[in-house]
Protein backbone atom coordinates (compact mmCIF):
# COMPACT_ATOMS: atom_id res chain seq x y z
CA UNK A 1 0.00 0.00 0.00
CA UNK A 2 1.14 3.33 -0.80
CA UNK A 3 -0.54 4.70 2.52
CA UNK A 4 0.17 3.35 6.15
CA UNK A 5 -2.40 4.26 8.85
CA UNK A 6 -0.22 4.22 12.24
CA UNK A 7 -2.62 6.16 14.25
CA UNK A 8 0.22 6.38 17.00
CA UNK A 9 0.61 9.73 19.33
CA UNK A 10 3.00 11.04 17.53
CA UNK A 11 2.26 9.70 14.11
CA UNK A 12 -0.99 9.71 12.10
CA UNK A 13 0.18 8.27 8.70
CA UNK A 14 3.41 7.27 6.40
CA UNK A 15 2.66 7.65 2.43
CA UNK A 16 5.89 5.60 0.95
CA UNK A 17 7.88 7.66 -1.76
CA UNK A 18 10.64 7.16 -4.11
CA UNK A 19 13.02 10.09 -5.31
CA UNK A 20 13.32 11.20 -8.70
CA UNK A 21 16.96 11.40 -10.93
CA UNK A 22 17.31 14.79 -10.86
CA UNK A 23 16.50 14.79 -14.45
CA UNK A 24 13.29 13.97 -13.51
CA UNK A 25 11.92 16.24 -11.05
CA UNK A 26 9.06 18.21 -12.24
CA UNK A 27 10.80 21.45 -10.99
CA UNK A 28 13.72 20.89 -13.96
CA UNK A 29 12.53 19.48 -17.17
CA UNK A 30 9.49 21.02 -17.67
CA UNK A 31 11.05 24.59 -17.00
CA UNK A 32 13.85 23.34 -19.39
CA UNK A 33 11.58 22.26 -22.05
CA UNK A 34 10.00 26.04 -21.90
CA UNK A 35 13.19 27.70 -21.95
CA UNK A 36 13.75 25.50 -25.25
CA UNK A 37 10.48 27.01 -26.86
CA UNK A 38 10.97 30.34 -26.04
CA UNK A 39 14.84 30.19 -27.24
CA UNK A 40 13.25 28.35 -30.86
CA UNK A 41 9.25 30.06 -31.34
CA UNK A 42 9.80 33.40 -28.80
CA UNK A 43 12.67 35.09 -29.88
CA UNK A 44 12.33 34.93 -33.56
CA UNK A 45 8.88 36.14 -33.66
CA UNK A 46 8.87 38.40 -31.16
CA UNK A 47 10.86 41.86 -30.59
CA UNK A 48 13.51 42.07 -27.91
CA UNK A 49 11.50 43.41 -25.23
CA UNK A 50 8.56 41.17 -25.91
CA UNK A 51 10.98 38.03 -25.55
CA UNK A 52 12.48 39.36 -22.47
CA UNK A 53 9.20 40.03 -20.62
CA UNK A 54 8.19 36.25 -21.47
CA UNK A 55 11.61 35.16 -20.11
CA UNK A 56 10.87 37.26 -16.52
CA UNK A 57 7.69 35.35 -16.05
CA UNK A 58 9.09 31.87 -16.93
CA UNK A 59 12.39 32.55 -14.54
CA UNK A 60 9.77 34.15 -12.10
CA UNK A 61 7.56 30.43 -12.32
CA UNK A 62 10.45 28.95 -11.90
CA UNK A 63 11.44 30.47 -8.62
CA UNK A 64 8.55 30.38 -7.63
CA UNK A 65 8.35 26.21 -7.82
CA UNK A 66 11.71 25.96 -6.28
CA UNK A 67 10.77 28.19 -3.36
CA UNK A 68 6.91 26.51 -2.59
CA UNK A 69 9.42 23.11 -1.85
CA UNK A 70 10.79 24.78 0.61
CA UNK A 71 7.64 26.30 1.99
CA UNK A 72 5.07 22.68 1.30
CA UNK A 73 5.88 19.53 2.38
CA UNK A 74 3.64 18.04 -0.41
CA UNK A 75 4.21 20.21 -3.08
CA UNK A 76 8.46 18.87 -2.66
CA UNK A 77 7.41 15.27 -2.64
CA UNK A 78 5.40 15.97 -5.72
CA UNK A 79 8.24 17.38 -7.37
CA UNK A 80 10.86 15.47 -6.18
CA UNK A 81 9.55 12.29 -5.55
CA UNK A 82 7.11 9.37 -6.71
CA UNK A 83 4.45 7.75 -4.73
CA UNK A 84 4.91 3.61 -5.15
CA UNK A 85 3.51 0.60 -3.14
CA UNK A 86 6.05 -1.77 -2.83
CA UNK A 87 7.68 -0.46 0.39
CA UNK A 88 11.03 -2.25 -1.45
CA UNK A 89 10.74 0.21 -3.96
CA UNK A 90 10.69 2.95 -1.64
CA UNK A 91 14.08 4.68 -0.13
CA UNK A 92 11.84 7.46 1.36
CA UNK A 93 8.38 8.18 3.19
CA UNK A 94 6.19 11.35 4.09
CA UNK A 95 5.59 11.23 7.92
CA UNK A 96 2.15 13.04 8.59
CA UNK A 97 1.94 13.76 12.62
CA UNK A 98 -1.10 13.47 14.60
CA UNK A 99 -2.83 16.51 15.16
CA UNK A 100 -1.64 19.68 16.96
CA UNK A 101 2.34 18.01 16.71
CA UNK A 102 3.78 20.32 13.76
CA UNK A 103 4.22 19.65 9.80
CA UNK A 104 4.86 16.89 7.88
CA UNK A 105 8.36 15.71 6.94
CA UNK A 106 10.06 14.20 4.28
CA UNK A 107 12.65 11.55 5.90
CA UNK A 108 14.63 8.53 4.15
CA UNK A 109 13.33 5.18 4.58
CA UNK A 110 16.46 2.82 5.59
CA UNK A 111 16.60 -1.10 4.45
CA UNK A 112 19.21 -2.99 6.41
CA UNK A 113 19.60 -7.00 6.55
CA UNK A 114 21.14 -8.50 9.50
CA UNK A 115 22.24 -11.82 10.71
CA UNK A 116 19.41 -13.72 12.47
CA UNK A 117 19.50 -15.61 15.87
CA UNK A 118 21.28 -19.05 16.24
CA UNK A 119 17.90 -20.61 16.42
CA UNK A 120 16.68 -19.33 13.00
CA UNK A 121 18.87 -19.20 9.92
CA UNK A 122 19.64 -17.02 6.96
CA UNK A 123 19.38 -13.18 7.68
CA UNK A 124 16.56 -10.88 8.55
CA UNK A 125 15.31 -7.89 7.12
CA UNK A 126 14.75 -4.62 8.55
CA UNK A 127 12.60 -1.80 7.04
CA UNK A 128 12.56 1.73 9.36
CA UNK A 129 12.46 5.10 9.68
CA UNK A 130 13.54 7.72 12.46
CA UNK A 131 11.08 10.89 12.77
CA UNK A 132 12.18 13.76 15.42
CA UNK A 133 14.59 11.20 17.71
CA UNK A 134 12.15 8.25 17.29
CA UNK A 135 12.46 5.12 15.66
CA UNK A 136 9.94 2.99 13.47
CA UNK A 137 9.94 -0.42 12.59
CA UNK A 138 7.74 -2.16 9.79
CA UNK A 139 6.29 -5.23 10.69
CA UNK A 140 5.27 -7.62 7.52
CA UNK A 141 2.89 -9.49 10.05
CA UNK A 142 0.81 -6.30 10.56
CA UNK A 143 1.70 -4.41 7.28
CA UNK A 144 2.27 -1.15 9.18
CA UNK A 145 4.54 0.80 11.01
CA UNK A 146 5.35 0.63 14.68
CA UNK A 147 7.37 2.61 17.00
CA UNK A 148 10.28 0.90 18.27
CA UNK A 149 9.09 -0.29 22.11
CA UNK A 150 11.29 -0.18 24.87
CA UNK A 151 10.98 -2.36 28.07
CA UNK A 152 8.56 -0.21 29.80
CA UNK A 153 5.24 -2.61 29.90
CA UNK A 154 6.78 -5.72 31.11
CA UNK A 155 5.74 -8.27 34.14
CA UNK A 156 7.60 -7.15 37.30
CA UNK A 157 9.33 -10.92 36.80
CA UNK A 158 10.89 -9.79 33.73
CA UNK A 159 12.88 -7.02 35.04
CA UNK A 160 13.66 -9.08 38.33
CA UNK A 161 14.97 -11.86 36.71
CA UNK A 162 17.16 -9.64 34.38
CA UNK A 163 20.80 -10.62 33.62
CA UNK A 164 21.75 -8.02 31.50
CA UNK A 165 23.24 -8.78 27.74
CA UNK A 166 25.29 -11.89 28.16
CA UNK A 167 27.62 -12.11 24.97
CA UNK A 168 29.20 -9.33 22.38
CA UNK A 169 26.97 -10.12 19.81
CA UNK A 170 23.93 -9.34 21.86
CA UNK A 171 25.63 -6.16 23.07
CA UNK A 172 26.44 -5.42 19.36
CA UNK A 173 22.77 -6.55 18.14
CA UNK A 174 21.38 -3.99 20.91
CA UNK A 175 23.81 -1.10 20.12
CA UNK A 176 22.39 -1.11 16.39
CA UNK A 177 18.66 -1.58 17.48
CA UNK A 178 18.74 1.18 20.16
CA UNK A 179 21.79 3.51 19.31
CA UNK A 180 23.94 4.95 21.75
CA UNK A 181 22.36 7.09 25.07
CA UNK A 182 22.99 10.66 23.56
CA UNK A 183 20.75 12.89 22.58
CA UNK A 184 22.59 14.98 20.42
CA UNK A 185 21.47 18.94 19.13
CA UNK A 186 21.79 19.84 16.04
CA UNK A 187 24.29 22.40 15.21
CA UNK A 188 23.31 24.32 11.78
CA UNK A 189 26.25 26.59 10.33
CA UNK A 190 25.24 30.73 10.12
CA UNK A 191 24.87 30.31 6.35
CA UNK A 192 22.07 27.72 6.91
CA UNK A 193 20.33 30.18 9.27
CA UNK A 194 20.76 32.81 6.99
CA UNK A 195 19.20 30.56 4.05
CA UNK A 196 16.37 29.74 6.21
CA UNK A 197 15.63 33.02 6.97
CA UNK A 198 15.71 34.52 3.30
CA UNK A 199 13.32 31.59 2.42
CA UNK A 200 10.40 32.76 3.99
CA UNK A 201 7.20 33.83 2.55
CA UNK A 202 7.42 37.27 4.39
CA UNK A 203 11.07 38.20 3.41
CA UNK A 204 10.24 37.14 -0.39
CA UNK A 205 7.29 39.37 -0.58
CA UNK A 206 9.26 41.88 0.99
CA UNK A 207 12.02 41.68 -2.04
CA UNK A 208 9.38 41.49 -4.44
CA UNK A 209 8.29 44.48 -3.51
CA UNK A 210 11.80 45.99 -3.42
CA UNK A 211 12.39 45.19 -7.01
CA UNK A 212 8.87 46.87 -8.10
CA UNK A 213 9.68 49.76 -6.13
CA UNK A 214 13.63 49.83 -7.86
CA UNK A 215 11.18 50.31 -11.18
CA UNK A 216 10.52 53.81 -10.12
CA UNK A 217 12.48 57.19 -9.72
CA UNK A 218 13.26 56.14 -5.84
CA UNK A 219 15.56 52.95 -6.82
CA UNK A 220 18.35 54.57 -4.07
CA UNK A 221 15.26 54.14 -1.16
CA UNK A 222 14.68 50.44 -2.45
CA UNK A 223 18.13 49.68 -2.48
CA UNK A 224 18.14 50.92 1.41
CA UNK A 225 15.64 49.44 2.06
CA UNK A 226 16.93 45.83 0.63
CA UNK A 227 20.50 46.20 2.87
CA UNK A 228 17.93 46.93 5.77
CA UNK A 229 16.11 44.10 5.21
CA UNK A 230 19.61 41.56 4.75
CA UNK A 231 20.47 43.19 7.81
CA UNK A 232 17.86 42.74 10.18
CA UNK A 233 17.35 38.71 9.16
CA UNK A 234 21.19 38.13 9.41
CA UNK A 235 20.89 39.41 13.00
CA UNK A 236 17.70 37.12 13.77
CA UNK A 237 20.01 34.25 11.91
CA UNK A 238 22.68 35.20 14.59
CA UNK A 239 20.99 34.91 17.53
CA UNK A 240 19.33 31.76 16.77
CA UNK A 241 22.74 30.69 16.37
CA UNK A 242 23.45 31.96 19.56
CA UNK A 243 20.46 29.98 21.17
CA UNK A 244 21.27 27.12 19.41
CA UNK A 245 25.27 27.22 20.96
CA UNK A 246 23.99 27.77 24.33
CA UNK A 247 21.57 24.89 24.19
CA UNK A 248 24.75 22.77 23.12
CA UNK A 249 26.06 22.98 26.20
CA UNK A 250 23.30 22.35 28.84
CA UNK A 251 23.67 18.29 28.65
CA UNK A 252 23.98 15.67 31.35
CA UNK A 253 27.98 15.16 31.51
CA UNK A 254 29.73 11.93 30.62
CA UNK A 255 30.26 9.39 33.64
CA UNK A 256 31.58 6.36 34.21
CA UNK A 257 28.88 3.32 35.28
CA UNK A 258 29.26 0.07 36.60
CA UNK A 259 27.25 -2.27 34.54
CA UNK A 260 26.83 -5.97 34.43
CA UNK A 261 27.93 -7.61 30.91
CA UNK A 262 29.11 -10.61 29.86
CA UNK A 263 28.41 -12.00 33.80
CA UNK A 264 30.38 -9.41 35.50
CA UNK A 265 30.76 -5.66 36.41
CA UNK A 266 32.54 -3.44 34.08
CA UNK A 267 33.04 0.28 34.05
CA UNK A 268 31.71 1.82 30.53
CA UNK A 269 30.75 5.46 29.67
CA UNK A 270 27.35 6.18 30.81
CA UNK A 271 26.48 7.05 26.58
CA UNK A 272 26.92 3.28 25.80
CA UNK A 273 24.13 1.90 28.31
CA UNK A 274 21.17 -0.15 26.27
CA UNK A 275 17.92 -0.95 27.39
CA UNK A 276 17.95 -4.20 29.56
CA UNK A 277 21.20 -3.33 31.20
CA UNK A 278 21.84 -3.97 34.77
CA UNK A 279 23.75 -1.62 36.38
CA UNK A 280 24.87 -0.16 39.78
CA UNK A 281 24.24 3.28 40.59
CA UNK A 282 24.80 5.81 43.50
CA UNK A 283 26.43 9.14 44.34
CA UNK A 284 29.92 9.96 42.69
CA UNK A 285 33.27 8.90 45.23
CA UNK A 286 33.46 12.88 45.86
CA UNK A 287 30.12 13.20 47.57
CA UNK A 288 28.61 15.26 44.51
CA UNK A 289 25.16 14.64 43.02
CA UNK A 290 25.12 12.58 40.28
CA UNK A 291 22.91 12.97 37.41
CA UNK A 292 21.20 9.75 36.32
CA UNK A 293 22.15 8.92 33.12
CA UNK A 294 18.95 7.08 31.98
CA UNK A 295 15.57 5.82 32.73
CA UNK A 296 15.91 3.02 35.37
CA UNK A 297 14.21 0.55 37.40
CA UNK A 298 15.16 0.23 40.95
CA UNK A 299 15.39 -3.54 41.90
CA UNK A 300 17.72 -3.22 45.16
CA UNK A 301 17.99 -0.90 47.54
CA UNK A 302 16.51 2.56 47.91
CA UNK A 303 17.18 6.64 46.81
CA UNK A 304 16.72 10.16 47.26
CA UNK A 305 16.62 11.94 44.60
CA UNK A 306 15.34 15.46 43.01
CA UNK A 307 13.41 15.76 40.11
CA UNK A 308 13.42 19.89 40.10
CA UNK A 309 14.43 19.21 36.29
CA UNK A 310 11.50 17.64 35.50
CA UNK A 311 8.76 18.29 37.42
CA UNK A 312 9.95 22.34 38.86
CA UNK A 313 9.30 21.06 42.19
CA UNK A 314 12.40 21.44 45.06
CA UNK A 315 11.06 18.48 47.11
CA UNK A 316 13.09 15.41 46.88
CA UNK A 317 11.13 12.44 46.10
CA UNK A 318 11.94 9.01 47.97
CA UNK A 319 12.21 6.22 45.59
CA UNK A 320 11.95 2.06 46.69
CA UNK A 321 13.28 -0.99 44.99
CA UNK A 322 10.65 -3.53 43.28
CA UNK A 323 11.48 -5.86 45.89
CA UNK A 324 7.95 -6.36 47.25
CA UNK A 325 6.23 -6.01 44.27
CA UNK A 326 4.38 -9.19 42.66
CA UNK A 327 5.85 -10.98 39.30
CA UNK A 328 2.70 -11.10 38.14
CA UNK A 329 2.63 -7.19 38.41
CA UNK A 330 2.64 -5.44 34.92
CA UNK A 331 5.40 -1.66 35.44
CA UNK A 332 3.30 0.88 34.78
CA UNK A 333 5.26 4.26 34.10
CA UNK A 334 2.03 6.67 36.29
CA UNK A 335 1.54 4.69 38.77
CA UNK A 336 4.89 3.26 39.73
CA UNK A 337 7.10 6.50 39.49
CA UNK A 338 8.60 5.66 42.95
CA UNK A 339 9.94 2.46 41.23
CA UNK A 340 11.68 4.87 38.77
CA UNK A 341 14.58 6.55 38.53
CA UNK A 342 13.94 9.14 35.60
CA UNK A 343 17.15 9.79 33.34
CA UNK A 344 18.71 13.79 34.21
CA UNK A 345 17.49 13.65 38.04
CA UNK A 346 19.89 13.78 40.91
CA UNK A 347 20.68 11.14 42.92
CA UNK A 348 20.95 12.73 46.56
CA UNK A 349 21.24 10.11 49.14
CA UNK A 350 20.90 5.82 48.69
CA UNK A 351 20.62 2.96 50.82
CA UNK A 352 22.50 0.81 50.75
CA UNK A 353 25.63 2.90 51.20
CA UNK A 354 27.73 1.78 48.37
CA UNK A 355 25.10 0.94 45.68
CA UNK A 356 21.58 0.86 43.96
CA UNK A 357 21.24 -1.96 41.62
CA UNK A 358 18.68 -0.56 38.40
CA UNK A 359 17.44 -1.79 35.51
CA UNK A 360 17.26 0.14 31.98
CA UNK A 361 14.04 0.87 30.91
CA UNK A 362 14.47 3.81 29.07
CA UNK A 363 17.65 5.64 27.21
CA UNK A 364 17.72 8.44 24.88
CA UNK A 365 15.09 10.09 26.64
CA UNK A 366 12.52 10.49 29.72
CA UNK A 367 8.83 10.29 30.66
CA UNK A 368 7.57 13.24 31.80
Amino acid sequence: MARFEVNGKSVEGVDLLRRRHWTARLDFWPFLALYALWLLLAVPALDFTDALVILGVLSASHILAFLFTAWSVDFRAFVGHSKVKDIHAANACKVIPAKFLGSKEIVPLHIQKTVASSSTSGETEEIYFDFRKQRFFYSAEKDNFFKLRYPTKDLFGHYIKGTGYGTEAKINTAMDKWGRNIFEYPQPTFQKLMKEQCMEPFFVFQVFCVGLWCLDEYWYYSLFTLFMLFLFESTMAKNRLKTLTELRRVKVDNQIVLTYRCGKWVKISGTELLPGDIVSIGRSPSGEDRSVPADMLLLAGSAIVNEAILTGESTPQWKVSVAGRGPDEMLSIKRDKNHILFGGTKILQHTPDKVDVSYICHANESYP
